[in-house]
């Protein structure tokens, strides 16, 4: 490796006001610097200034890491500026704001001038250093330098710039000149110059200067820029990465991490079946890279790959993005119940869907099936842990050929809960708690448009909804005397039990607040959700543990209602390799001979049953249409006009038709088919 290290002061760093430029690579982060950072570099140029001495101490500000691009501009000498940006676009600020305090026909003001500007350069050349164009960075440095002396923008830059002007204003400056000379030749750097044919990137990760740390996707983005040849990073950085960095942003967060950082974590995910440490996404990243993609080419095949899971990890996080309206519906209801930790597996899913190996049925199917699962391990208690082990190693057992079979068959084995297990915990350990706020208020909104069923529609509150406990959770005298004389056991117990919670707006939550029960049961009686009017509308005197514990098991039935234990409607191994001969409804026999027409029996058979068909066609959405152009690419027109999708395969149809049936109301006892 050809590395050159020398100390270098700032005034020798800007060529001494020769021309000089340090070029950016395309991929390198936005001005990152804060207050704590522009502080610090301030105190330590006033350390030097308050020393008295005639010739200014050294100060050692960092590391400056470059490539040496060669002398293709005349004379100006080129580098691509590998580390430093932060350092050299603040201390050019600080020059600019020393500047302003100056007189217009001072000297030091074309000093300061030879040190920021290129003169006999045009355009972008006319820069010793550009910060890059993200979050409007470049355009503000610019006008900046450019003496535009208001400068709006919420670029860090300008912040940076106010901050110096603002100091100098307050400091007690005699010597201007000194202070100057404290920057340009006080301050220094290690300057280290490489060859582009070493390895840059390695010397950048052990780099520990001064500064704002760097995320892991700002790692990243510097190996990547390292790694491209210099003529190909335009094209590249245009092409995918500007996409990518305008989708996620860092200054965002996914669970503590930066947007970026946390899709590259779940990509990584997504294709090893580990999700790596938060710190390690860098490295297990460069590893990827290293060991699969050391040709160039492959390399960018390899970032194209990441600018379309980007795509995918953008709906992901906002799902408003996603244009199919019942995908759309389950990640949102799926980020509410396990937020992010589904993501590796969805990143998958996404791939199927895109590659057509799954349809927009199939997809919103699966999203039900990780509801499901997610729903009833937080009803039954389970730790969440798991799940960010589960969640990454999932695609590994699944069948492609028959992923919606293969997917409820596997995650059955994932330590899926039971009705059982669900019951128990409602009753006697569950606890409401903050973190678990908006997957209780999922629940119990989804409980009140179950009951809601067969109506003309379903409630909605006119603000947010809010958790009430009917029981408060600080209960006055006249809620003791109610209670009895083991309320302290009572409140603490069942205070946060499912029982004894329900939604209501803020307003209401605030006027019911500790009011006695009779009045709270009253108003909850006349309220517009039915999981309020519905109960607390039928005879109840007393609100003890007895009337938690009732309410709770009412809620309970509801939940393992809406979120049925999937083996309930998963098919025998032998579905797949045997043909129908009839079908049995409610004691009749229908011939049949294919799945396909035991589907078409089932529906016919049973639209009667249904008050109003609207209702469960809502329900089974993905397989039946009112409008015949929306329709499926196969599929069956019901006699009250509806459209059915017949294109399943046969553990599809099997699934289907069983939820359907208890749809209707019947046993699932009520239904059969015999097979050859």
């Amino acid at each position: 490796m050809t590395l050159i290290a020398d100390p270098l002061t700032i005034n020798k760093v800007f060529s001494s006001g020769g021309d000089v430029q340090y070029v950016l690579p395309h991929f390198q982060r936005e001005y990152a610097w804060e207050k704590l950072h522009w502080e610090t570099l301030f105190d330590d140029v006033m350390e030097i200034y308050d020393s008295g001495s005639e010739s200014s101490p050294e100060h050692f500000m960092g590391a400056l890491v470059v490539i040496q691009d060669g002398d293709s501009y005349g004379t100006m000498s080129r580098f691509t500026l590998v580390d430093g940006q932060q350092r050299l676009t603040t201390i050019s600020l600080l020059l600019c704001a020393l500047k302003e305090i100056l007189a217009p026909e001072s000297r030091l003001r074309g000093t300061i001038e030879k040190l920021l500007r290129n003169p006999d350069e045009e355009g972008s050349l006319h820069y010793k250093v550009l910060p890059t164009k993200k979050y409007n960075d470049q355009q503000a440095y610019r006008k900046i330098i450019d003496g535009e002396r208001r400068v709006r923008s919420d670029s860090g830059i300008v912040k940076a710039w106010n901050y110096f002007k603002r100091r100098l204003s307050k400091e007690d400056i005699c010597d201007v000149d000194r202070f100057f000379d404290c920057v340009v030749n006080g301050m220094q750097v290690v300057f280290i110059k490489l060859d582009r044919d070493d390895q840059p990137y390695k010397i950048f990760e052990s780099l520990n200067a001064k500064g704002k740390p760097l995320s892991q996707a700002d790692l990243v983005r510097n190996y990547i820029a390292m790694k491209l040849p210099a003529d190909r990073q335009e094209t590249v950085f245009n092409r995918f990465w500007a996409t990518i960095d305008n989708q996620l942003q860092e200054r965002r967060k996914v669970a503590r991490m930066g947007e970026l950082s946390a899709f590259l974590r779940h990509y990584l995910a997504k294709i090893y079946g580990v999700l790596p440490n938060e710190n390690q996404v860098y490295a297990r990243f460069r590893d990827h890279m290293e060991r699969n993609f050391g040709e160039v080419d492959k390399f960018i095949e390899e970032l194209e790959r990441l600018h379309q899971f980007a795509g995918y990890y953008d709906r992901l996080l906002r799902p408003e993005n996603e244009t199919n309206a019942s995908i759309r519906r389950g990640i949102k209801r799926l980020n509410t119940i396990v937020e992010s930790v589904s993501y590796p597996f969805l990143l998958y899913l996404y791939e199927l869907y895109t590659s057509s190996k799954v349809s927009d049925t199939e997809f919103v199917q699966a999203l039900d099936i990780l509801e499901n699962y997610a729903i009833r391990r937080f009803l039954a208690g389970e730790p969440t842990n798991y799940l960010n082990k589960m969640f990454p190693t999932l695609p590994r057992e699944l069948d492609d050929g028959d992923f919606i079979l293969s997917l409820t068959s596997v995650i059955l084995t994932k330590n899926y809960a039971f009705d059982n297990r669900i019951r128990q915990n409602l009753q006697l350990n569950f606890r409401f708690v903050q973190r678990s706020r908006e997957r209780v208020i999922l629940v119990l909104k989804t409980i009140d448009r179950h009951l809601a069923r067969g109506s003309d529609g379903y409630p909605v509150l006119d603000s947010d909804a809010t958790i009430e406990h009917i029981l408060p959770q600080k209960p006055d005298n006249t809620w003791k005397e109610h209670i009895g004389p083991n309320w302290s056991e009572v409140r603490d117990e069942y205070v946060n039990n499912l029982g004894n919670l329900t939604l209501v707006t803020d307003q209401w939550n605030k006027e019911l607040s500790n009011g006695p029960f009779p009045a709270k049961k009253a108003r909850l009686a006349r309220h517009a959700l039915r999981i309020n009017c519905d109960y607390f509308s039928r005879e109840i005197s007393n609100w003890n543990i007895d009337a938690i514990l009732a309410r709770t098991e009412w809620l309970t039935g509801f939940s393992l209602e809406i979120w049925n234990a999937l083996d309930d409607f998963t098919p025998p191994p032998d579905v797949l390799d045997s043909k129908p001969i009839a079908l049995v409804i409610k004691d009749v026999k229908y011939p049949v001979d294919s799945w396909r027409a035991v589907l078409i029996k089932t529906v016919r058979e049973l639209v009667h049953e249904f008050e109003n068909f609207e209702d469960v066609a809502r329900r089974f959405e993905t397989h039946l249409s009112r409008n015949k152009d929306n329709a499926f690419s196969r599929s069956y027109v019901l006699p009250n006009g509806w459209w059915l999708n017949t294109g399943m395969a046969a553990s599809a149809i099997y699934s289907f038709c069983k939820r359907y049936v208890q749809a209707a109301g019947l046993d699932h006892r009520e239904w059969d088919v015999e097979r050859e």
